[in-house]
C-alpha cells in the first residue's frame, strides 16, 4: 500500500526519491502490486499542481503515467470510510490520510509513507503495525 506522498515522488526530487522509485520499479517488474485507494490520483494530482516546474500539461502528463503503471485502486466501501474517520479522529489527520491506513489494514499490508506528520502521530499512538 502506497500513499501520495510516496507517488508523488515518482515525479518531483525530493528526499526520499529514490526510495519511491524503487517501490516503483518493483511494482513494474512483477516483484510486488501495489494499491492504493482511488483517492490517490486527486492527491498526486492536487500535489504536483503546487510543485514549482509543473503546468497543467506536465500535471496530466504524470497522471497518465500513474494510471499507465496500473496500481490497483481501491473504490470505498461504507465500512472503509468509517474506519477511516475513526482513524482520522485517532491520529488527529485528515480524513484523506486516515483511508490509505484503513484500508493496508482492511487487506493485511503494510502502508509505506513520507508523511512525517501522519507517521509521528501513529508513532506516538503506539499503532506502528501497519506502517
Amino acid at each position: 500500500m502506497i500513499d501520495a506522498s510516496v507517488v508523488v515522488k515518482w515525479f518531483s526530487e525530493e528526499e526520499g526519491t529514490q526510495s519511491a522509485l524503487k517501490l516503483r520499479g518493483e511494482h513494474i517488474d512483477g516483484v510486488m502490486t501495489l494499491m492504493a485507494p482511488d483517492l490517490l490520483l486527486y492527491e498526486v494530482a492536487n500535489a504536483l499542481r503546487y510543485k514549482p516546474g509543473f503546468n497543467e500539461e506536465k500535471v496530466g502528463m504524470a497522471i497518465g503515467d500513474l494510471m499507465d503503471i496500473q496500481i490497483d485502486l481501491i473504490v470505498p466501501s461504507r465500512e472503509l470510510v468509517e474506519r477511516s474517520t475513526a482513524l482520522a479522529y485517532e491520529y488527529d489527520i485528515t480524513v484523506y490520510d486516515s483511508c490509505y491506513l484503513a484500508l493496508s489494514e482492511a487487506m493485511g499490508v503494510s502502508l509505506q509513507t513520507s508523511d512525517k506528520r501522519f507517521y509521528d502521530n501513529a508513532k506516538a499512538s503506539g499503532r506502528l503495525e501497519h506502517i
